[in-house]
């Protein structure tokens, strides 16, 4: 499957369509497609996945120990800086930790959303390592699930460009 030209290999509905859904810009509360999930922010409040629906969502899941995720993250710090006015949410899931997640995230002046103990989201997904990067549609649809280090991967500005177009 391809997504803007880019392959969408790993966990992802087959007969999906990806290239030319049409982007909503109001979502019914009823409609959210997603398995929906509550866990900690870094600041302790409550995180819900459908609070981000009508917007598209990536989630990046990571661990302070992980050498790829270290590369990953400025990318994902750069796109959420360039589309968050735009509509585009970012959360990042903390996973497999054996470290101080808030001391991580504090020292590199991260800004976007941080949630904590998310090995159980994970599953919902089909992740089992980082860095992993889920593509959610504004309804809440999963439309991929992909596992790469490069903080430049042209999925990341592709999904970016497509969903934010409205907002």
């Amino acid at each position: 499957m391809t997504f803007a030209g880019v392959s969408l290999a790993n966990g992802v509905d087959k007969e999906q369509p990806i290239v030319g859904v049409a982007v909503k810009q109001q979502v019914d509360s009823k409609s959210y497609l997603g398995k929906d999930w509550v866990l900690k922010s870094l600041h302790g409040k409550p995180v819900r996945l459908s609070d981000y629906q009508g917007h598209p969502v990536l989630l990046v899941f990571w661990a302070t120990w992980c050498p790829y995720c270290k590369k990953l993250l400025p990318g994902i710090s750069d796109l959420h800086e360039k589309y968050s006015t735009k509509g585009l949410k970012v959360i990042a899931v903390n996973i497999h930790e054996d470290w101080k997640p808030h001391v991580y995230w504090r020292n590199h002046g991260y800004q976007f959303e941080a949630v904590l103990e998310g090995d159980d989201v994970a599953k919902n997904y089909g992740v089992s390592g980082t860095p992993a990067v889920v593509f959610i549609e504004p309804t809440g649809n999963v439309i991929g699930v992909k596992s790469f280090s490069d903080p430049n991967h042209p999925l990341l500005e592709k999904f970016a460009q497509k969903y934010t177009k409205t907002h």
